[in-house]
């Protein structure tokens, strides 16, 4: 085992020089597009979770079904009618101008990033409302909630504590959310040529490339099983009760 992928059947190119850039620019996408998901979710379900039954509590339950309900690359090309072709606000496809493939921190190349981030986001954002609201509803039921309001702490004290005992579980959500991202992500990257695994998988597919196929999917599942590994060192370090003998 030396750690050669081979040849890519279609281009002689070495599969590892294909895909280190597209491993990249795939991680750079789920890692944008899991944080904004991350965010948002934890905002509308601890507010839904902390205002139960409420109108505000509906609204974010609506909205979380419908992200996790409606198909990416149909919000993708809708996304791509209504806020590139029609207002000619965003760019549709690449990771830069004129297509471009290399990428760079400046305006330019980030507004490529926006459509297909905000496309990703949308079903981790449903998941982790749904996940943080029942967490968050549940311990605000448990007796030490109860016993903190009894002794007199304030709104955002008892939310402190609500936070501490929910971020290991909604960690562990997010978690498999970015990895499903990376190994998830071939229709978004397709209808936005957005130049990640995602793109080179479905390129891959289509001429029947086995070694740059095998060599992705390896790579994308090492990178998997390594981040569930972080994520359970992680929920360890903030929860010390799931600590394993």
């Amino acid at each position: 085992m030396v750690g050669d992928l081979g040849r890519s059947l279609a281009t002689g190119r070495p599969v590892w020089a294909d895909l280190h850039s597209a491993i990249g620019n795939t991680l750079m996408l789920a890692f944008a597009a899991s944080t904004l998901g991350f965010v948002l979710g934890c905002v509308l379900g601890g507010l839904a979770g902390t205002f139960r039954g409420s109108v505000l509590d509906r609204t974010a339950v609506g909205v979380a079904v419908a992200g996790v309900s409606v198909p990416h690359y149909w919000l993708g090309m809708v996304m791509v009618v209504i806020f590139s072709v029609q207002l000619n606000w965003l760019p549709a496809m690449g990771a830069g101008p004129g297509g471009s493939s290399d990428w760079g921190w400046d305006w330019d190349h980030v507004k490529h990033l926006v459509l297909p981030m905000v496309t990703l986001s949308v079903i981790p954002m449903g998941i982790v409302t749904r996940t943080v609201r029942g967490i968050v509803a549940e311990i605000m039921n448990q007796e030490f909630v109860v016993a903190l309001r009894g002794k007199g702490l304030t709104r955002w004290g008892v939310f402190l504590h609500v936070v501490k005992n929910a971020a290991p579980n909604a960690l562990a959500v997010m978690g498999l959310q970015l990895g499903y991202l990376m190994g998830g992500s071939i229709l978004v990257e397709t209808v936005f040529s957005w130049p990640g695994t995602g793109l080179l998988l479905n390129s891959a597919i289509f001429q029947r490339d086995l070694p740059v196929l095998q060599g992705t999917i390896l790579v994308l599942a090492m990178f998997f099983v390594v981040l569930n590994l972080c994520v359970d060192l992680m929920q360890t370090a903030l929860d010390p009760r799931i600590k394993r003998g």
